[in-house]
């Protein structure tokens, strides 16, 4: 009976899968298209920007407001404009990799549920032991560096407020085996967390505002490192 229905998991979950290539590359097609428009305006915005700091300034020069002076309003402008309008897209893009990360992790979800309804059948079947667990094989060390680098699975910045507070032994054990484990506490993502700015960090990656000492208001602003990267520096 277990041996039969696995044919019918198999199709089940192929068929919900069907659509996840095509749709993550929509999402990362999207994401390049909005990534090099954004580097071609904060690439305009820093020209402008060198040249707008070469100028004299008004002081420096003989006169009243004239023409040049609405020229030089004029480039600000463009330059706060193009600021904003990069700001945006980096935004937008964000939300796609939000998009691109539920979507993957609908699919874990719905395959590890077909698993463990399959084990279930093979346990009443007698084909395993009723008190041996189903585990899944570890997440590759290939896949946490491409992780990493792609951006695509981060942890999240904020869930429901009784999330927000450190997680009880209940939660850790009901937890997904296969969400990444972030921070020195070694533990899922959940409530306020900040990146370390180390590309190759060792230490955890993410950090739980309370397990390094901030919050939402003492949050650093510009480069941050985590207690084991500062160590090595």
């Amino acid at each position: 009976m277990a041996v039969a229905r696995t044919g019918v998991f198999v199709d089940d979950y192929l068929e919900y899968a069907s659509t996840l290539p095509a749709e993550l590359q929509r999402l990362l097609s999207t994401m390049r298209e909005l990534d090099e428009r954004s580097q071609s305006m904060v690439n305009q915005a820093r020209d402008q920007t060198k040249y707008f700091i070469g100028l004299p300034s008004h002081g420096s020069r003989k006169g009243i407001y004239d023409d040049e002076d609405l020229g030089l309003e004029k480039v600000r402008k463009e330059i706060e404009a193009n600021q904003e309008s990069a700001l945006s897209l980096c935004t937008e893009k964000v939300l796609l990799a939000r998009q691109a990360y539920d979507l993957i992790g609908s699919h874990i979800k719905r395959l590890d549920e077909d698993l463990s309804q399959f084990a279930e059948d093979l346990k009443q079947e007698g084909k395993i032991p009723l008190d041996e667990p189903v585990t899944l094989p570890p997440l590759p060390a290939v896949l946490k560096d491409e992780r990493r680098r792609s951006g695509l699975l981060t942890p999240q910045s904020r869930r429901s407020d009784h999330k927000k507070n450190a997680l009880t032994a209940m939660d850790v054990d009901q937890s997904d085996p296969n969400e990444p484990t972030y921070c020195v506490c070694h533990q899922v993502s959940f409530g306020d967390m900040i990146a370390c700015d180390n590309e190759n960090c060792e230490g955890g990656e993410w950090f739980h505002y309370s397990c390094v000492g901030l919050t939402p208001e003492t949050r650093f602003k510009g480069k941050w490192f985590c207690p084991t990267c500062r160590q090595l520096m």
